[in-house]
């Protein structure tokens, strides 16, 4: 299974950029130039402390977006997704900003109300929280946008009958928040229908949406390994651990780690899965 990145989540890429925007704020406002500072002891200090907040910072913000992403990704949950941005990914790294800054101020002895770093430098840590929040937002929605299309110009281009073998040859698409993920059949445990969304549960990565109907997953998924249970749930035969009679010849699975659907197999299929669930999986 791969998850398909933006350069915002390598991390050599930001510590590329942080050490960039560093050497920026370190230097704003210095009446010498940076090759007179290059041979002083103060600038390496200076740039370092100023690294080490940028640094933490960035990490931070990056983080935050992840979990805002996964957790309210902004075409479903715009007003609370902006609200928490604002709170999470603006207000509380200015206040660590500001806190750490006071922190090497006062280690140097040194009131922080009595500099000019909140008249020059903290109003550009504000701007420049907006647009690290701004990039980590939507460069991955113009990501996921360039690639729908590419995928749309892809599946144009393949002759009729072929794009449901190269899907079985290849993986499964499925989103998370912003991101698109191709997914290896077998690795998925099961997939059903929640409020008419199909949904996979991926082990590591919880559970996906996925544009293919149960119907569409269930040839393209193995049939030693997964069996349709009802209209409603299709599991791998590994989280299946036991079952038991019901009415009218009707069988309930116990099905591991239960999912929010019935997992009650039909009279008409309950002779096909026993002898499914019997067969054992090379």
């Amino acid at each position: 299974m791969t998850q398909e990145t933006t350069i915002l989540d390598r991390f050599s890429f930001r510590i590329i950029a942080v050490l960039a925007a560093s050497l920026y704020v370190s230097e704003l406002g210095s009446i010498k130039s940076i090759f007179e500072r290059l041979l002083t002891v103060e600038f390496y200090y200076e740039f370092g402390v100023t690294f080490l907040i940028a640094f933490t910072v960035t990490e931070l913000v990056y983080r935050i977006n992840k979990w805002l992403s996964k957790t309210y990704p902004l075409h479903n949950h715009t007003g609370m997704r902006i609200i928490l941005q604002v709170i999470c990914g603006l207000i509380l790294p200015c206040i660590l900003v500001f806190l750490m800054a006071a922190l090497y101020f006062a280690i140097n002895n040194v009131n922080i109300f009595k500099t000019d770093y909140l008249v020059f430098v903290f109003p550009l840590v504000v701007v420049l929280l907006i647009l690290l929040n701004l990039l980590f937002i939507l460069v991955p929605y113009f990501v996921h946008a360039y690639r729908l299309q590419k995928e749309k110009e892809f599946a144009g281009s393949v002759p009729a009958g072929e794009g449901e073998q190269i899907a079985i040859d290849n993986l499964i698409k499925a989103y998370s928040g912003v991101s698109v993920l191709h997914i290896k059949g077998d690795d998925i445990q099961m997939a059903y229908i929640v409020g008419g969304k199909v949904v996979v549960n991926v082990p590591g990565r919880g559970e996906l949406i996925t544009d293919y109907t149960l119907d569409e997953l269930e040839k393209l998924l193995s049939e030693t390994l997964f069996f349709r249970l009802n209209r409603q749930l299709i599991a791998r035969k590994d989280t299946c651990n036991s079952y038991q009679p019901k009415e009218y010849g009707k069988l309930e699975v116990l099905v591991e780690p239960v999912p929010p659907v019935n997992t009650v197999v039909s009279q008409l299929k309950a002779k096909a899965f026993k002898e499914w669930v019997a067969i054992p999986v090379e």
